[in-house]
C-alpha cells in the first residue's frame, strides 16, 4: 500500500532556504509524530519569531505592510511636491522640449525617458509639471517593489522591506530620480529588474527554465539601455562574477547570456539607428567629453565628486552603505548572494571615481547612482543582523534617517514656495541656480498679452541649452523655440534654424546668457530691438529678470554645430 505524503511537512521541507539534518530521529517503518514535526519546524518559527519581533518594534506587523507604508507614503509626497511645490528644474525643462519632437533616440540620452514624457504628453494634451512627472513617480513604486523583491530573494522578506525603506528616504533617489524626470528613473527600474533575473539564476531558483530568465534578463537590460548608456556597466558586473565565481563559470559556455545580449542589443538598434543617421554624434559626444574635459589628474575633483554623492544620498545613508559593503567584501565570494551586488555595484562606482581623477564632476554627482543602488540591498542585510543582536544604535539610526529626509523636504519645499534661502544667502547663489526651480509663468502671460501668439513667421530664440527648456514650456505649444548657441545639443536636432529664414524671432535669455544681443546675433537678423524686460515673480517679488527682444528678418546665416551639418550633408541639403 502506497503511503500518502502529508502536505504540511512535504510544504516545511520543500521551502526555500530550509535545511535540516538527515539525523532527524524518524524510523524509516514508523510514520514520524507530531513532535518530529515540531522539532522540524522550530528553526523556522524561529525565524519568522525574530523577523515579527523586529519589524514589531517599529510598529509594523509583516514586511508587506512596511512596504506599503512606504510605497504610499512616499508617492504621495512625491506627487505633492510635483503638483504645488517644486517646479521642472532646467534638466527637466530640457527633455520635456526635446521630447515635443519623436524620435527614434536623442543626442544626449537613448530615447526611453523622453518617450515616456512625450506619450503622457500626447495621452493628455498637456505639459503640466504633475502630468509629466507622474509616469516617473509611478515608475519608482516600481523600483521600491523591486528593491523588496531583490533583497527578499537574497536575504529574506524583513532585510528587504528595510532596503525599500532606506531607498525611499535616501534624497537623491526619493527626490530626484524618483520623482523628476529624467532618464535615471527608468534606468533603476530596469537595472534593478535584470539584476533580479541574474540574483534567480545565480542562486539556484527556476533552474527548469533558465533560458527564459535569461531571456528576462535581456529584456530588462535592453530597456535600461534604451534609458541611459552606462547601463552596458551592468553585464561587465555579472562578467566579473561569472569568472570569479567556480560555481558560475559554466555561464560562459551555456547560450543563456548571449540570448540576454541578444535581446538586449535588439532593444538597443533604435539608438543605433540614429547615431548611424546622424554621424554617430551621441556616442562621439558621450565618449569624447572625458578626453576633451580632462585637465590631467586633480585630487581635488576626485574629492569633489566623493562629497557630492555623499551628499545627495544622504551622509547618514552613505557612510554606513560604506561599511555594509566592507563587511560583506569580508565575506568574499564564500557569500555568493552579496558578492554579485558588490560585483554589480563596484563597476559604476569605481568607474566614475576614476573619471573623477582627470574630469571636473561639474555638478554630476548621481552618475554612480546604479552602483549605490545594489548596496541597499547590503546595507539592509547588515541592519537586520544589528537589530538581531539587540544593537540599539541601529534602530535609533534608522528613525534618525527617516526624521532627516522629511526636514530636507520640508526645507526644499518651503524654499520653493517663499525664496528664503535665496534672501538669506543672495551673495552665494548664482543666477542660473537660484532660477531653475521658478516657474516663468509670467513670460507667457506677457507674450500673450502683447498678442505675438497670433503672429505667423514668428520663432523664438534662445542663447543658452540650459534655458531653452524653461522657454518652451511656456512658449513651445504656441511657436517654435530654437536655441542659436555654440552647444544647443539636442536643441540643433528639434528644428533645422534654416527653414526659419525669412521669419521674424524673439530672442528671450538672462542677463548672464546674452549680455550683448546685437554682438551676438546683429549679423544675422535685419533688425533687433528691445522690448520690455519680464519679472519673474517668487512669493510676491521679483526674482529674476528676462530680457527679451523683437528681431526681424532671419537671414538663417547662423552656423549648424559640427554633427547637424554632416547629418545635413548625408540628406544633401
Amino acid at each position: 500500500m502506497r503511503r500518502r505524503r502529508n502536505p504540511w511537512l512535504t510544504s516545511l521541507l520543500l521551502r526555500p532556504g530550509f535545511r535540516f539534518s538527515v539525523h532527524t530521529g524518524v524510523s524509516r517503518n514508523r510514520p514520524p509524530c507530531r513532535e518530529t514535526y515540531v522539532r522540524l519546524a522550530q528553526p523556522m518559527m524561529q525565524e519568522r519569531s525574530i523577523a515579527r519581533d523586529r519589524l514589531t518594534s517599529f510598529g509594523f506587523d509583516s514586511p508587506g505592510a512596511l512596504v506599503a507604508w512606504t510605497i504610499c507614503l512616499g508617492t504621495g509626497i512625491r506627487l505633492l511636491l510635483a503638483a504645488s511645490a517644486i517646479d521642472l528644474g532646467y534638466g527637466e525643462a530640457y527633455y520635456i522640449a526635446a521630447s515635443r519632437h519623436f524620435a527614434l533616440s536623442y543626442f544626449d540620452h537613448p530615447p526611453l525617458s523622453y518617450w515616456i514624457a512625450w506619450a503622457a504628453m500626447k495621452l493628455t494634451g498637456s505639459d503640466a509639471v504633475l502630468v509629466v512627472r507622474a509616469p516617473f513617480i509611478l515608475l519608482f513604486i516600481g523600483t521600491t517593489w523591486l528593491m523588496f523583491r531583490l533583497t527578499a530573494f537574497l536575504f529574506g522578506e524583513t532585510a528587504g522591506a528595510f532596503a525599500a525603506l532606506l531607498l525611499n528616504i535616501s534624497p537623491l533617489f526619493t527626490l530626484s530620480l524618483g520623482a523628476w524626470v529624467q532618464p535615471d528613473g527608468p534606468l533603476i527600474l530596469c537595472v534593478l529588474a535584470a539584476t533580479y533575473c541574474i540574483a534567480r539564476l545565480a542562486n539556484g531558483s527556476d533552474q527548469r527554465h533558465p533560458y527564459l530568465l535569461w531571456a528576462q534578463a535581456g529584456f530588462w537590460l535592453g530597456l535600461a539601455l534604451l534609458s541611459k548608456y552606462y547601463a552596458a556597466l551592468v553585464p561587465v558586473g555579472v562578467l566579473i562574477f561569472a569568472s570569479t565565481s567556480r560555481d558560475h563559470r559554466r555561464w560562459f559556455r551555456e547560450p543563456g547570456p548571449y540570448i540576454a545580449c541578444a535581446i538586449a542589443i535588439l532593444f538597443f538598434s533604435p539608438v543605433l539607428i540614429w547615431n548611424w543617421q546622424n554621424d554617430w554624434s551621441s556616442l562621439v559626444f558621450q565618449g569624447e567629453r572625458v578626453v576633451r574635459e580632462s585637465r590631467g589628474i586633480g585630487l581635488r575633483w576626485l574629492l569633489d565628486s566623493v562629497l557630492g554623492q555623499a551628499a545627495l544620498i544622504g551622509p547618514w545613508i552613505w557612510i554606513p552603505m560604506l561599511l555594509a559593503c566592507a563587511h560583506f567584501v569580508r565575506e568574499g565570494r564564500a557569500n555568493s548572494k552579496s558578492w554579485l551586488i558588490l560585483c554589480i555595484a563596484c563597476v559604476p562606482i569605481g568607474l566614475f571615481a576614476l573619471v573623477a581623477l582627470w574630469v571636473p564632476p561639474h555638478g554630476h554627482y548621481h552618475w554612480p547612482a546604479p552602483g549605490y543602488l545594489m548596496l541597499f540591498p547590503l546595507l539592509a542585510q547588515l541592519h537586520v543582523r544589528k537589530l538581531e543582536k539587540g544593537d540599539i544604535l541601529a534602530k535609533r539610526w534608522l528613525f534618525a534617517s527617516t526624521t532627516a529626509i522629511f526636514l530636507i523636504i520640508g526645507v526644499i519645499g518651503i524654499e520653493a514656495g517663499t525664496g528664503w534661502a535665496h534672501r538669506l544667502l543672495g551673495h552665494t547663489f548664482r543666477v542660473d541656480e537660484h532660477s531653475r526651480g521658478l516657474k516663468w509663468k509670467e513670460l507667457r502671460t506677457a507674450m500673450a498679452r502683447r498678442g505675438l501668439f497670433d503672429r505667423t513667421q514668428l520663432f523664438v530664440v534662445t542663447s543658452n541649452r540650459a534655458e531653452i527648456g524653461k522657454i518652451d514650456l511656456e512658449l513651445g505649444k504656441f511657436l517654435p523655440v530654437v536655441c542659436l548657441c555654440p552647444d544647443p545639443r539636442q536643441a540643433a536636432f528639434s528644428w533645422d534654424s534654416r527653414k526659419f529664414a525669412g521669419w521674424d524671432a524673439l530672442i528671450i535669455g538672462t542677463q548672464e546668457h546674452i549680455p550683448d544681443v546685437q554682438r551676438n546675433y546683429g549679423r544675422h537678423f535685419r533688425r533687433i530691438d528691445a522690448l520690455d524686460d519680464v519679472d519673474i515673480h517668487r512669493a510676491g517679488r521679483a526674482a529674476l529678470k528676462l530680457r527679451v527682444y523683437y528681431a526681424q528678418d532671419y537671414l538663417g546665416s547662423y552656423p549648424l554645430p559640427s554633427a547637424m551639418r554632416a547629418y545635413r550633408a548625408t540628406k544633401g541639403e
